[in-house]
């Protein structure tokens, strides 16, 4: 008889404004930054700024959120189950040149970074490199849309743009994925995966670069 490691899962309630919009199955981790990163996904909001307060309830797995004005308050009337994602898309910069050793010497970090993966082969993984340089941290998540979600919170978190950024993911690049990184602003979406076909259609009409296979 062996033991075995498992994931650990966990549900996080999302409250806007005394509202329940989300019950997200996720890894209990980055919790404040999921939910920022979902709310910006979804485009319940647009900047780290909109939010007045936010406040995580632990024992009972709840974020409750303030904002001043909710953006698509149409779409928030009801609860929602999978993370959504915002259409208001803005216009994405360009990378200044992404050099194509360093992207596969990131990812080949992002692949060896997780020790949760290792252990149960049940996480995906994301992370960003700026400017060509090794990523700062990694973020694991069962679901690859939650993983994406938490570094977008994080980053929101600190106020940083996606300027000459690659968002680095272990999973297949679709629809989905590409609309979460075009409503941030990343330039390039690099992912060991194969992009879908409705992916690359996206990212070519927004001008975002689709590295796939890395």
């Amino acid at each position: 008889r062996e033991t075995c490691h498992v994931p650990v899962e966990t549900t996080l309630i999302v409250e806007v404004n005394g509202l329940e919009i989300a019950s997200l199955a996720c890894t209990p981790s980055h919790l404040e930054a999921l939910a920022l990163g979902f709310l910006f996904s979804a485009g319940a909001i647009r900047r780290a700024e909109d939010i007045e307060s936010l406040d995580f309830e632990k024992q009972e797995q709840i974020v409750r959120v303030k904002v001043k004005t909710v953006s698509g308050s149409e779409n928030l009337q009801k609860p929602v189950y999978t993370s959504g994602t915002g259409e208001d898309v803005t216009h994405i910069a360009p990378h200044s040149g992404v050099d194509p050793e360093r992207l596969i010497k990131n990812m080949a970090w992002l692949l060896q970074c997780s020790e949760l993966h290792r252990q149960t082969g049940g996480f995906h993984t994301a992370a960003v490199s700026i400017a060509n340089a090794a990523p700062g941290f990694h973020i694991d998540d069962i679901g690859r849309h939650n993983a994406v979600d938490k570094v977008i919170g994080t980053l929101l978190m600190n106020n940083t743009p996606p300027d000459n950024m690659v968002l680095l993911v272990s999973g297949r690049i679709f629809i989905e994925i590409l609309q979460k990184a075009a409503a941030f602003g990343f330039p390039v979406l690099a992912s060991r995966g194969a992009p879908t076909s409705e992916a690359i259609v996206m990212a070519r009409k927004l001008g975002i670069t689709v590295a796939g296979y890395a």
